[in-house]
Formats: structure tokens, sequence, C-alpha cells
């Protein structure tokens, strides 16, 4: 049975593409000793000399002592792939978490990551056998949530209680100006004690980008927020979880050229989706929302205007959180929810 892939923050379609390919997302354990990126460099080298003519696109990350590896193409060129995967000696007792055939999720051949978490690998391989085995025993995950339960899993108190781990609600943070965003999250897990989880990402010739992630509780309910640069928005990875974030909320810089940069990046990531995110637009004065939302507005965009100084945390978490706390029950009903609570408060 073909597994559907989430929609914003929970079940639902992806961006839609024509055809369908097997999707196979595996884990095994490292054997390098020395630099893992430099090995993670030297892995998409030889990836992007075969993969490509083949059809083959892959993300991979490490953590932990592991590698997980999301690869989406052709069944037959699947099979021959993870044969030669299975043979490599850089990693040992490779286990199949996922596999379906569905619509091709990740657009690019090739993303990676380095997730930063002070974990054993025991804690990783736990994680791994109790993912797989709800799968053997009838749950269905897309390839996104299997790699986020094993990479950034949901770990508040609060979430054990639920019955689905991977629905939550999600706000990814970009800046038309500096480190903003991750200042802002920075400043969210002074407020709220929560840990910073530090991420790295690359694409197929790109230079790393630093993404960090934090998850609280507010108002009851389990918020994860996630900075990332402008740059980050391009790679497939990160274009594959689009549709799981309730808003993108852009921290506007007043200079038209600046700001309407990172739209044009937002926009482009969010191309082919059925229900985009929501935008949340955070500036000092009303003026530097008018061409951001019009654009937006004029690409049939939820456009949401938040009035505070985007370098003043508090400022920002005082005025976003009403707009954030006004979509959390559309942010895991799918588009459905999320169109008609759109028509009500677009502003």
């Amino acid at each position: 049975m073909e597994q559907r892939s989430p929609s914003i923050g929970g079940p639902g379609d992806n961006r839609p593409v024509h055809g369908e390919v097997a999707r196979i997302v595996y884990a095994s354990q490292s054997r390098i000793s020395g630099s893992v990126y430099a090995e993670m460099e030297r892995i998409r080298g030889a990836a992007m000399r075969h993969n490509p003519q083949l059809g083959v696109h892959t993300a991979l990350l490490y953590q932990s002592g592991w590698f997980v590896q999301w690869k989406e193409g052709p069944g037959d060129a699947m099979v021959s792939l993870m044969a030669r995967v299975a043979r490599d000696r850089r990693h040992h007792s490779l286990r199949v978490v996922h596999s379906t055939h569905g619509p091709r999720l990740l657009d690019g051949p090739w993303s990676m990551a380095i997730v930063q978490r002070a974990e054993k690998p025991d804690d990783m391989t736990l994680r791994v056998l109790q993912l797989r085995d709800r799968i053997e025993a009838g749950a269905q995950y897309s390839p996104p949530s299997v790699w986020r339960q094993l990479s950034t899993p949901m770990q508040l108190p609060i979430a054990a209680l639920r019955a689905e781990p991977d629905v939550f609600q999600r706000v990814l943070v970009c800046a038309a100006f500096g480190g903003a965003s991750m200042e802002l999250v920075q400043w969210l897990a002074h407020r709220t004690g929560a840990s910073v989880v530090h991420r790295r990402f690359a694409g197929s010739q790109d230079r790393d980008i630093s993404t960090d992630l934090i998850d609280f509780e507010h108002d009851g309910e389990v918020l994860r927020m996630v900075a990332m640069a402008r740059a980050g928005l391009a790679l497939p990875l990160t274009r594959a979880f689009m549709p799981d974030f309730s808003h993108v909320m852009l921290l506007l810089c007043g200079n038209v050229d600046r700001d309407l940069t990172l739209l044009k990046a937002v926009v482009s990531a969010f191309s082919g989706l059925p229900s985009p995110p929501a935008l949340l637009g955070v500036a000092a004065n009303e003026a530097a929302h008018a061409r951001p939302a019009a654009i937006a507005q004029g690409l049939d965009l939820v456009y949401l205007a938040c009035h505070a100084d985007p370098k003043d945390g508090a400022a920002v978490w005082e005025a976003a959180q009403p707009l954030l706390g006004d979509w959390r029950q559309a942010a895991n009903s799918g588009p459905a929810g999320i169109a008609a609570r759109a028509r009500t408060i677009r502003r």
C-alpha cells in the first residue's frame, strides 16, 4: 500500500509530480573513523557522477554514529543501487525502515545533513528499531516523517501522550538580514528553557548551511521553531519538508530589494504545493509589508502582517504568537483545513 505524504503538519500529499518512484529509507551504523563530513562529501561526489543518469535522488544524514539515507528512483535502478550500497565497507548493519512507491518528494539529486545531538549511538539504535517495529506493525509514515522521527523526534513529555508522534505544529523562520532567524530561535530557547538542536545541510554542490531548531510547549500545545538561512530554502531536502510547516515567518529589514529577495526564495520553495504554509511577515513598520503582502496575495498565498522590530525577540514573539495560535487547529488538518482557515484570517 502506498503511504501518503504529510501535508501541512500531518497526513496528506506533498507537491504533485507525475508518475511514481520507489522510495526507500534505510539506516546503518558508521565505520568511519575520520572526518564524517569529508567522507560525506566523497560520497556526494560519487553519487553525483552516477545517480542523476539513473534518475535516483538521495538525501544522506549522519547522526550519533548512524547514517540514514532516503533514496527515490526507478525500481530497477534502486534494486541494483541498494545491492551496491549493502557492500559498502563504510557502514554495517543496514536496516530498511521504509519502502514504498509513490510521488517523488526529493526534487533534486542530492541533499545531506549532519544533526548534532548529545546522544549515544545506542539511543539512535533504539529509535531505529522502534520505528521499524511500528511500521511493520502497520503504522504508515511518509519518507519525510520517517526521516524526521529518526533525526529530530519530538521529545517533549507532552508529546509522549499523543497517539501520533509526528503530528505537531512547525514554523520555519527566515530573515532578510544577517543571522536574525537564528537569534530569534536562540532567544526563544533561553525564554523557554528549550535545547537548541544544531544541524548542517548541503546540496549537490553547495557549502554547508546552518539550521537550528527548538521544541517547546506553548499554551498546552507542542511547537517546533526552525531557523534557516535563506540559501537553505533551495535545497531539495528543505523543499521536501516545506508542506509540514504551518507558517514561514519572514523577518523583514525594510530594504525592499532584500525583503523581496527573501520572498522570492520562499515562493520558489513553495513551487507546486497545493496548500503552501502561511507567510507571517514581521516588520518594524507597516510600510515594509506593502510590497511583500501585495505579491503574496497576487500569488494566492496567505500573508499575515506582524508589526514588531525583527531584532527584538520579545517583541516579535509577543506580536507573532496570536497569529500562530489562530492557525494551530488547522496546522495538522491538511489542505482543506488550511484553506478554510485562510479564508477567515487572510490579511
